[in-house]
């Protein structure tokens, strides 16, 4: 059985406006989202560190009902988000898999952006962020960070003085450290289960006490979507899959990052055992094209979606899936929509499909770490 616990941080509550839930009152592109589906954004498809001019960093959006719940929030996010014609305000829970720079230094932007748009309309509305330990210290670090920016502001006449209270920006945005597997968040329209995933496999045991890697698994009412994050191969994360309708799961093509590490190597000067352990790194840390064909087909799941990656040839990723799989496989790019719980193009009720092209490809030989 799974168990949960996670705690509110005190800091955050102490400067929250109100605890409870408010209705949004910004009208967004969400809002406008047809009820009685569900549908899956792609703000953000590679990996990193570097960053890369075509594809973001991890950001997905899901939007149940018209509800918007984002998964991760890497460097991009904001942009993509006006992009997509997403007002991030009326996003009102995020949910971390883990803690690394690629998947949440695009936080304190988002953030910010709410922040402004909150105090415009002098909304109580708050925003929670579930995460593995030590979100709440990032939200608090990122609220300190953007409140630089917003102090001067809030000192003008008619500016954003919602926000002040005894000369001190108040922030919107409540966290929870998840502390243990299971069951983490619940409301109307999802059920959210967590599960430890192997990415943090080599690490030495003391810090991963302190550090953990979280898949998800959201039950919506429209089918089951499974969010892998960043995991190598895993049991855990397999049974977590069990069933799903949708799994979004990381991708490598380990020949092509053994290339990319020996290069790193050559023109660094790297001693062979730094090469090595990155090597370890992707293999056991990473899921390959052979390992995530057998975690979809051990899992039984229905459609896969293929991210965190940068490839030249996406359809040889989907090939490379499609010969050990027989389901669905679809390779995102950055404001790929796919849609799930309305008949596809064949008519096939519940089954995904791809319902918004993103933008195009362009080659990058940087390969995600």
């Amino acid at each position: 059985m799974f168990q949960l616990q996670f705690r509110l941080s005190k800091k955050v509550c102490r400067v929250v406006a109100t605890c409870a839930l408010a209705a949004v009152t910004t009208a967004t592109a969400v809002a406008q989202q047809p009820v009685g589906r569900t549908e899956l954004i792609f703000l953000g498809t590679a990996g990193g560190p570097p960053l890369r001019l075509d594809r973001s960093e991890p950001a997905t959006l899901l939007i149940v009902d018209g509800r918007p719940y984002l998964i991760d929030c890497g460097i991009g996010t904001m942009r993509r988000m006006l992009q997509a014609g997403i007002a991030s305000e009326t996003i009102q829970t995020i949910f971390l898999t883990y803690l690394h720079a690629d998947h949440d230094l695009g936080l304190a932007d988002v953030m910010a952006n709410d922040f402004f748009r909150l105090n415009s309309t002098s909304s109580t509305q708050h925003i929670e962020l579930y995460g593995p330990p030590q979100t709440e210290d990032l939200v608090d670090a990122a609220f300190h960070y953007i409140a630089f920016g917003f102090q001067s502001f809030a000192a003008e006449p008619g500016a954003i003085r919602a926000g002040l209270v005894d000369g001190r920006l108040i922030s919107p945005f409540v966290a929870h450290d998840i502390q243990h597997e299971g069951l983490i968040y619940q409301d109307d329209k999802i059920r959210v289960i967590a599960a430890e995933n192997s990415h943090y496999a080599l690490m030495p045991p003391e810090d991963r006490k302190k550090m953990k890697s979280y898949s998800y698994r959201i039950e919506t009412p429209h089918g089951i979507v499974v969010f892998t994050g960043d995991t190598g191969p895993s049991g855990a994360v397999t049974r977590l899959a069990a069933g799903a309708d949708v799994l979004v799961v990381e991708v490598e093509d380990l020949n092509e990052v053994s290339k990319f590490v020996q290069k790193m190597a050559a023109e660094n000067n790297w001693p062979p055992q730094r090469a090595a352990a990155l090597m370890a790194h992707m293999r056991q840390e990473h899921l390959g094209q052979t390992e995530v064909g057998k975690m979809v087909s051990a899992a039984q799941v229905k459609s896969v979606v293929l991210y965190h990656y940068d490839p030249e040839d996406p359809s040889a990723y989907v090939a490379a899936i499609k010969s050990s799989f027989a389901g669905a496989v679809f390779a995102s790019a950055d404001l790929d929509r796919y849609c799930l719980g309305t008949p596809d193009a064949l008519g096939t009720a519940g089954a995904l499909f791809k319902c918004g092209t993103g933008s195009s490809h362009v080659a990058n030989s940087n390969l995600p770490r």
